[in-house]
């Protein structure tokens, strides 16, 4: 079974995406910021990382940074509603990183599902 981690601040974001994938069969693990992320994948194998861009504590170009640091940045999937400038900005940058995909919230869940398996089949 594959495993999935998200990481964002946004508790229904996490629920909400974590239902759209469980039910699709995988297993998925759910953190509220980079530090709560940080713990998990150091001590747990992902097929690939959902994470938000903007958050308390560790922010998701440190989570990008340490993951690609660990050769996992082609497993990562950033996603941003945006914050002080538009989430365009963000993700842009996040691109720069070589992640697997960038999402705009909210997120066209079709599309995000078929990404998750396609990385998870190139793996």
């Amino acid at each position: 079974m594959s495993k999935i981690l998200i990481i964002d601040d946004d508790e229904q974001f996490n629920l909400m995406l974590k239902s759209a994938l469980a039910i699709k069969g995988y297993e998925v693990d759910t953190a509220s910021n980079g530090k709560e992320a940080m713990a998990l994948y150091q001590s747990n194998v992902y097929d690939v990382i959902i994470t938000d861009i903007i958050m308390p504590n560790v922010d998701g170009y440190e989570v990008i940074l340490n993951l690609r640091r660990m050769g996992m940045a082609d497993r990562i999937i950033a996603v941003s509603g945006g914050g002080r400038t538009a989430a365009d900005d963000y993700l842009i940058t996040a691109k720069h990183f070589n992640v697997a995909a960038t999402f705009n919230k909210p997120v066209d869940l079709q599309a995000l599902r078929a990404k998750v398996e396609e990385i998870i089949q190139s793996h």
